[in-house]
């Protein structure tokens, strides 16, 4: 038997004792009788329970072990991340061994099963419920205390070369830290986050001040101050690990493939760019803000080119901003992303994502194109929907996302945005591709000079802009 018809047999064989066991409750058969029979059942053991992650995390399968002569399972699943207020996500009589729910990353749940009973066969439900806490955080790798320096506290706890491969530094909830100079982490994948999903760690950054890496980082639930500095808050380093180089290709790029990510944050008085390359040809594979606001400020003197997502002779594979706020208090020349190379840099077939999605931004890149870079290629894709716009780019705003090309070559997927400029609705503007989607004609109503982005009732009922600034009841 070959290699690939001995996998086939095994997962047929594993299979069948997975429906075997899971139908053991089950009597659609008038001719099968279970083994258990006139008994008072019990509910599945906590030990055996399991927790399955779908690829891209936004669900999760939870399995459990069957109970013989079982006539199904009560279950619910609640979010404790306040233990005081459990928020039930899911709860459901099953007819089975497993079920599928949403998933939400830096969660504590706890699970509730029990045994129902059968009544052809006499048996009762279980007398107890079997509880199961777990939760979706990273694990932590090392707790930093409040009032510290992180510079100072990294160059006093190196990183060990031998360590895991994504390593998690926990903020105190509520804690104040500042950064007063470069922290290089060269090659190892690093969090920090507050270790509260809901009370933010403070970070001022000074003068000098950035996060220096060429592997994937991740920045979550901080409060960042970024006035003093005067470099991106994460640098991609000017002298990466050849390791990294030609990973895919052989046309020099370096390569992160692990995803860079700033979630849940409030960054106020960002003069520099949120995330930067300024010398090697990188491929960043993925850039994912999300849940986040950012407050730009053009009077900021910088030491390097202040567009918000800048990569001078490189480019981002895939980037998402989503459920989340970009702004300045007045109109800026910025441009959004700037990019000095282009998939083709490592291979004709690499593709290339731009998304905006549930988003509000206001005051960048005011006339001028949103983004700066090789445009009009088949291998792009743009999409940008339930956003609003507001004095960002030129007119046509949405042919800025492409440098102001009007092309079909790239892949477009637009729908349900506002864009309003100089105090009037420019969506007639928003041409140039086969289908622009619909947008709304009437005025947001958001004034970010102070800033208030809760927009009006229309966008509000059309699901527009940053979810957290959408008061009305659902």
């Amino acid at each position: 038997m070959n290699k690939a018809s001995a996998i086939f047999s095994l997962s047929l064989l594993v299979f069948g004792a997975a429906v075997t066991s899971c139908a053991d409750h089950y009597d659609g058969d008038e001719s099968w009788s279970p083994q258990v029979q006139n008994a008072t059942l019990t509910s599945p053991e906590a030990s055996k329970i399991s927790i399955t992650a779908s690829p891209d995390g936004s669900t999760m399968t939870i399995a459990w072990p069957v109970v013989y002569g079982a006539g199904g399972y009560a279950v619910a699943l609640y979010n404790v991340n306040n233990p005081e207020t459990p928020v039930l996500v899911k709860s459901d009589s099953i007819d089975g061994c497993s079920m599928s729910v949403s998933r939400e990353e830096d969660t504590n749940y706890s699970l509730t099963i029990r045994t129902l009973g059968n009544q052809k066969y006499n048996n009762a439900e279980a007398q107890q419920s079997t509880e199961y806490k777990f939760n979706t955080f990273l694990p932590t790798y090392a707790e930093i205390p409040d009032g510290s320096d992180l510079k100072a506290w990294f160059e006093a706890n190196p990183i060990p070369e031998d360590s895991a491969s994504h390593l998690c530094y926990d903020l105190a909830p509520g804690g104040n830290y500042t950064v007063s100079g470069k922290i290089e982490f060269g090659g190892h994948q690093v969090t920090l986050r507050s270790s509260s999903k809901s009370n933010y760690a403070n970070v001022e950054m000074q003068a000098g001040s950035y996060f220096d890496t060429y592997a994937g980082f991740t920045l979550k639930y901080l409060n960042i101050d970024a006035e003093a500095t005067n470099k991106a808050i994460v640098y991609f380093s000017d002298e990466p690990s050849e390791s990294i180089q030609n990973l895919i290709g052989e046309k020099g790029c370096y390569f992160i493939m692990d995803p860079v990510v700033v979630q849940g944050c409030n960054i106020t008085k960002l003069g520099t760019s949120i995330v930067s390359a300024n010398g090697p040809k990188y491929d960043v594979r993925v850039v994912s803000i999300n849940n986040t606001v950012v407050e730009l400020d053009k009077t900021i003197p910088t030491a390097n080119n202040a567009a918000f997502v800048y990569m001078k002779t490189g480019f981002i594979t895939d980037f998402t901003i989503k459920n989340s706020t970009v702004y300045s208090r007045e109109k800026t020349d910025v441009f959004f992303i700037q990019h000095g190379g282009r998939p083709k840099d490592v291979s004709d077939e690499e593709q290339r994502w731009v998304s905006i999605l549930n988003c509000t931004l206001a005051n960048i890149a005011y006339g001028k194109n949103f983004c700066d870079y090789h445009n009009g290629q088949t291998t792009y894709h743009y999409a940008l929907k339930n956003t609003i716009v507001q004095d960002c780019g030129k007119a046509n705003f949405l042919t800025g996302l492409n440098k102001g090309q009007s092309s079909d070559n790239p892949t477009w997927d637009v729908n349900n945005n506002t864009c309003w400029r100089d105090g009037s609705d420019a969506s007639a503007s928003q041409t140039g591709i086969k289908n622009p989607g619909l947008w709304l004609t009437t005025d947001p109503e958001i004034d970010p000079a102070i800033p208030d982005f809760v927009p009006a009732t229309a966008q509000q009922e059309a699901g527009q802009g940053d979810p957290r600034w959408l008061t009305l009841a659902p």
